[in-house]
């Protein structure tokens, strides 16, 4: 049951919280318009009704990944003017520690926790196909990059980086045959391949390992001009419009785990969702005590806004960077996941047991 205390806390950071849901959703539009207008200009008289129904389904994305950040920046806005008007004083000196006084916030939290939690499970996969399908219809040029496909009859997983679907043209391949013990049979690493028809592609520029049924090398090294390689996967299959794994629910995201055990992407995005509902947490940790924990800190509460913002902004950074290490292997999955929320949650706690209560 709440108090009145916590009611008041609370009229206050609701409708802060939808404000800057709503000019922070506006803004991230504002730029994607931007950075479409070419395409809007192209679309003629369908552009309006086009640009509606993308963002209808693009809006679920959008809460969800910036949810967190807009959580903190809520609550610092929230407290500044608490702040200012010396009420978070006026309480403490009716004897109500900060710990109380922030309680009802991190409640709040929890919710908004799970709310971005179902978004991700429910609302963006209703959404996906459609979104996907408008995306790559309307604003997607003919590239796809980082795809990664099995061709099952042939026993072979092909990793293209970069695709041109116009010219059916391919740029950094790289192909991984297995025997039927599964162990590797040969590899080709090639700079270019075109298609020929008929289920070949011609590679150009091919280094190919060979290995025994045991998975050793077989000397020496093959280096060829031009190679013709068959392969189910075509075109057409290439062409085909795949979901974003990003837009996947959970147990879709565990099934592609498990159908692409060699694609790190897929698994640093399923222990990136697990990791992904303390985010909420983590920054409210960082946040909160640069606005009210210390006082010495600033004297302008607005710099203390700012600072939320720049934390969310390097907090968002570190989860790329650690993101983009995990997805070319460079660092496992699950320490590509877990690392910003360690490093960020650490330093939250460190900050928050600090405060002036």
């Amino acid at each position: 049951m709440f108090s009145r205390l916590d009611n008041y806390i609370l009229r206050a950071f609701i409708p802060t919280f939808f404000l800057c849901l709503i000019i922070i959703s506006g803004i991230y539009v504002i730029i994607d318009i931007l950075q479409k207008l070419g395409d809007f200009l192209d679309m003629g008289g369908e552009a309006f009704m086009t640009g509606i129904r993308y963002y209808i389904y693009l809006f679920p994305v959008i809460i969800f990944q910036f949810f967190p950040a807009i959580t903190l920046i809520a609550v610092s806005i929230v407290l500044v003017r608490m702040v200012k008007n010396r009420e978070i004083l006026a309480m403490q000196v009716a004897g109500i520690s900060l710990y109380r006084i922030l309680l009802p916030i991190f409640v709040v939290t929890v919710f908004l926790s799970f709310a971005s939690f179902g978004d991700q499970e429910w609302i963006i996969p209703r959404f996906a196909e459609r979104l996907e399908e408008l995306q790559q219809a309307s604003f997607s040029s003919n590239i796809q990059r980082n795809l990664l496909l099995e061709d099952n009859k042939n026993n072979t997983l092909i990793r293209i980086w970069k695709y041109n679907n116009k010219t059916q043209h391919m740029e950094s391949v790289f192909i991984l045959a297995r025997y039927e013990n599964r162990k590797k049979k040969f590899t080709i690493n090639a700079e270019e391949g075109t298609w020929l028809g008929d289920n070949t592609w011609l590679l150009t520029k091919v280094v190919k390992h060979v290995y025994d049924e045991q998975g050793k090398w077989i000397a020496p090294v093959q280096k060829i001009d031009g190679l013709e390689f068959e392969s189910t996967i075509t075109p057409g299959e290439l062409g085909k419009i795949k979901l974003d794994p990003s837009l996947l629910n959970f147990e879709q995201l565990k099934n592609l785990c498990k159908n692409e055990p060699d694609n790190p992407r897929n698994s640093v995005l399923f222990h990136s969702r697990i990791a992904y509902t303390l985010t909420h947490f983590v920054l409210l940790l960082l946040g909160i005590p640069l606005v009210v924990g210390f006082e010495r800190l600033s004297r302008n509460l607005f710099l203390r806004v700012g600072l939320c913002v720049l934390i969310c902004g390097i907090f968002y950074a570190l989860l790329f960077i650690c993101s983009n290490l995990g997805n070319t292997g460079m660092l496992h999955p699950i320490l590509a996941a877990w690392l910003p929320i360690i490093i960020f949650g650490s330093a939250g706690l460190l900050f928050f047991d600090m405060m002036r209560m």
